[in-house]
């Protein structure tokens, strides 16, 4: 048998192979439930627990953000950077100095506020990194705030988006000095884009029951693993079912020669 023959069989082996195992994952693609809410990617802070050192005094607080893509576009990461403002206290302040001072600050913080279109955070903040989303997929992070007030964050929280990307948006292969810069405008522009997606929903708002899974932290660990070992399985399968098929177009092979 030539080289060509060979060479030709090989080929088509490869072919059948690469076919088989394109089929094979894009029936692995689940079908995912319209909506026709709007588009929005959804965030929720929740089990807030207070952390005490060894002397008992609460030091700063943890909790969780679950997020809900509600959209059609898969998102690469995105940083959310959030903040509280005590308003309880400032209710019962007793010493007329402090109360003076802390309407300077409202007075600071309004003035502030009119002259920049972004939200003003608060004197409590603190950041949180979404991982990469799909779309219609759930995500729940931990977070954590240096406060002993774990009930602010509860209500009144502001947010700004820090850093956002859309899988797909911000490539750009081009080496041009013009390329680059309409690429940074573009990149300027999706990432508002996507950073106008997010909408922080509190306990009072009906979503927050009712548009989220209800699922927990150890819960999402623990499926998360499962689906990395399931890939881990699958492509070790491929990976065997090549091998086969490479042995048995070589059986074929040389029963020609």
């Amino acid at each position: 048998m030539s080289i060509f023959q060979k060479a030709w069989c090989s080929t088509l082996a490869l072919f059948f192979t690469a076919g088989a195992f394109t089929v094979q994952a894009q029936e692995a693609v689940p079908v995912e439930a319209q909506t026709t809410k709007p588009r929005a990617v959804l965030f929720k802070v929740h089990d807030i627990k207070p952390v005490e050192n060894t002397e008992g005094i609460i030091t700063h607080c943890d909790f969780l953000v679950t997020f809900y893509n509600r959209t059609t576009d898969s998102l690469r990461q995105a940083q959310i950077d959030m903040g509280w403002t005590d308003k309880v206290s400032e209710r019962y302040k007793i010493d007329a100095e402090d109360s003076e001072e802390d309407s300077t600050s409202n007075r600071t913080r309004s003035s502030r506020s009119s002259r920049n279109s972004e939200p003003v955070l608060g004197e409590i903040t603190t950041s949180v990194d979404m991982p990469a989303l799909g779309a219609y997929k759930q995500a729940t992070v931990k977070g954590s705030v240096k406060t002993e007030k774990c009930f602010l964050l509860l209500d009144n929280l502001e947010f700004k988006v820090a850093s956002c990307s859309i899988i797909g948006q911000n490539d750009n292969n081009g080496s041009s000095s013009r390329s680059s810069r309409r690429s940074r405008v573009t990149s300027n522009r999706n990432t508002s884009e996507c950073a106008n997606l997010f909408e922080y929903v509190d306990s009072k708002n009906p979503e927050y029951y009712d548009e989220f899974k209800n699922i927990s932290y150890s819960e999402q660990e623990r499926l998360t693993s499962n689906e990395k070992k399931q890939d881990i399985s699958d492509i070790e399968a491929s990976y065997n079912t090549i091998i086969k098929n490479f042995e048995r177009a070589d059986n074929i092979i040389n029963n020609i020669k």
